[in-house]
């Protein structure tokens, strides 16, 4: 298990990247990537979306775009991230939550989505399955995580601090949460970087 992949230690680190996270994280995350993310969701005008580890927003602009900003809740463990978000999104409920136990009724909202959360998740299989549960048939479950690394120094680096799940991992953690048409792309900000993440969405049965 990774440094981060631990709740508390992933709280504390986040309470001091938060000030600095708006700046960095677009050298990583480019609009063309987060609008994969929401597109792969499938969300329409009016949808009611979940985001499960909202941080300071960044996708959040984009599902808000879709559906509205009324339509959008959000959650996320760390305060420091999240407050940076509230201050962008006046109209969006955004709560404290804990990814691997949501604290939502089943089958209530129409899509949920994730976008570099999975990574800190001591149990993802679990947090993929609380997706499902709360997600109504037919909606679709997306999560955007760091793909591990192709270099084997590289992968060893990255392991060490947090979760970088191969593609086949993730499409075997959602099959195993029961979800059918599963799809998946591998992308990344750059050209020379173009395998970053993997992004994959599944339909709840």
């Amino acid at each position: 298990m990774g440094i981060l992949e631990d709740k508390k230690r992933a709280r504390i680190f986040y309470r001091y990247f938060s000030r600095v996270y708006d700046r960095i994280n677009p050298f990583f995350y480019s609009d063309e990537m987060r609008k994969t993310v929401v597109d792969m969701a499938g969300v329409k005008e009016r949808d009611f979306i979940l985001e499960v580890g909202c941080g300071t927003g960044f996708t959040t602009a984009e599902i808000v775009n879709r559906a509205g900003e009324e339509n959008v809740v959000a959650v996320d463990l760390t305060p420091e991230q999240m407050k940076k978000a509230v201050a962008k999104f006046s109209n969006t409920v955004f709560m404290r939550g804990d990814a691997e136990n949501l604290p939502f009724k089943d089958n209530l909202f129409d899509a949920a989505i994730s976008a570099g959360s999975i990574e800190y998740w001591p149990n993802p299989q679990k947090g993929i399955e609380e997706m499902v549960r709360v997600t109504k048939s037919g909606g679709r479950v997306v999560i955007l995580a760091p793909r591990k690394p192709d270099s084997f120094l590289a992968r060893r680096f990255a392991t060490s601090i947090m979760l970088f799940p191969s593609t086949q991992q993730c499409v075997a953690w959602f099959d195993k949460a029961g979800l059918e048409d599963i799809r998946y792309v591998e992308m990344g900000p750059y050209s020379f970087w173009s395998k970053l993440v993997v992004i994959i969405s599944g339909r709840v049965p």
